[in-house]
């Protein structure tokens, strides 16, 4: 069956996505999520653009309860779970690698989703896998609380913008604990944030399309660099790096 994304196409039209590629590092509750939204904008699909997804771990019972994946799921390798899922669902094809990222070099895509589970493995991977990454336009970080998150957005070949957001890293054993399964974790939250993640993928390319077509207005301020939210109550704010946080909503 033919996909229509007509009624997305005043903001973003899948098909400008050809000859870009997304990875995604971490299948879990964020990283399925983030497929989702992807696959579901058309972003997969009939070649408009190509979704790498990385994971080592299978679904898990406790897995369904935050995670994008669905019962027959239980018992398999995640990545090939979430192939199957968007294939099924919206007719997208993913690349799948289902192993853990240390250093490979195939992880450098034009936009990284950064969505491990631990603190420690992230820098790692910037260190190692992500190291002279020019082709990457975008990384995107996450992290997650039971009702609350921070989104990360920054060029990884923007040295002063690598080095601002190193500095935001702190050790596993100051992270509160959100790992796929425990208690910190709950489906609107994972959804909330995935979704928010997102939209800083839309965000940077909508602006970068505005430096190559100067007919369309479109604001180029830059991509927010840090956004924080809590859902109860509400309340999010963003700031650049280097700048005050901006208080948005409440």
């Amino acid at each position: 069956m033919e996909r229509d994304f007509n009624r997305q196409g005043s903001l973003i039209d899948p098909e400008e996505f050809k000859g870009i590629t997304i990875s995604i590092i971490g299948a879990g509750a964020t990283g399925s999520h983030v497929a989702l939204n992807l696959a579901q904008m058309g972003i997969g699909y009939q070649g408009n653009g190509v979704i790498k997804v990385w994971d080592f771990d299978e679904v898990e019972p406790h897995n369904l309860q935050n995670q994008a994946f669905w019962p027959k799921h239980i018992g398999t390798a995640k990545v090939d779970a979430l192939a199957d899922l968007l294939k099924e669902r919206f007719n997208v094809e993913i690349e799948t690698h289902n192993e853990k990222v240390v250093d490979q070099r195939e992880v450098q895509c034009n936009y990284v989703f950064l969505l491990t589970d631990t603190m420690s493995s992230r820098g790692e991977i910037m260190d190692k896998a992500m190291r002279y990454a020019v082709n990457t336009d975008l990384v995107i970080e996450t992290r997650m609380g039971l009702e609350d998150g921070r989104v990360y957005a920054f060029n990884p070949n923007n040295r002063d913008e690598l080095k601002a957001w190193k500095e935001t890293l702190y050790s596993d054993e100051e992270a509160e604990v959100s790992l796929c399964g425990t208690s910190a974790s709950i489906v609107n939250t994972t959804q909330f944030i995935s979704s928010l993640a997102v939209s800083r993928l839309i965000q940077h390319f909508r602006q970068e399309k505005s430096k190559l077509l100067s007919n369309i207005n479109i604001e180029k301020q830059g991509v927010w660099n840090e956004s924080i939210f809590t859902l109860h109550p509400e309340s999010f704010m963003v700031r650049m790096f280097g700048e005050d946080v901006k208080f948005l909503q409440s």
